[in-house]
């Protein structure tokens, strides 16, 4: 497996925790789903910024500064939804705003001449492996900090 495949896989995760908070009636349970889903966004942006966009910046730097400024969006929202003080109407809009632009951002990196496809086709197989052991190392560390 490589890094992009690591990548995809994650995205697959992160989807599926978007879509079982929408299922989940428990304020409880849902409370934990929302900090399930702020910890894998920070380290799934944290494992991009780190690996992916430098290794691909030199021939897709448009579609990597474009990445970090949604990286960035991503992180404000979170934010917001940590704030105790929103409402349930203020709360919901910003959830759905986050979705929409987790879902974009996964379909525009996964999409034909997106941040993945490209490293596929100017990365070699060996880089991407080498990258992916660099993922798995950053991820667990970041996994462990959090737990």
């Amino acid at each position: 497996m490589d890094a992009v495949d690591l990548i995809k896989q994650d995205h697959r995760r992160i989807e599926r925790m978007l879509d079982r908070f929408l299922e989940t009636e428990s304020e409880m349970t849902q409370e934990d789903l929302g900090q399930e889903i702020q910890t894998g966004l920070t380290i799934h942006a944290e494992i991009e910024e780190r690996v992916l966009y430098p290794a691909v910046r030199h021939f897709a730097r448009k579609q990597v500064n474009e990445a970090m400024k949604k990286d960035a969006e991503v992180r404000e929202i979170l934010m917001d939804l940590l704030d105790a003080d929103l409402n349930e109407q203020t709360l919901e809009e910003r959830f759905t705003q986050l979705m929409e632009d987790v879902r974009n951002h996964i379909k525009e990196q996964e999409a034909q001449g997106g941040l993945l496809d490209l490293a596929r086709r100017h990365l070699d197989a060996d880089t991407l492996v080498e990258m992916a052991a660099r993922i798995i190392r950053i991820q667990r560390g970041l996994e462990n900090l959090a737990a």
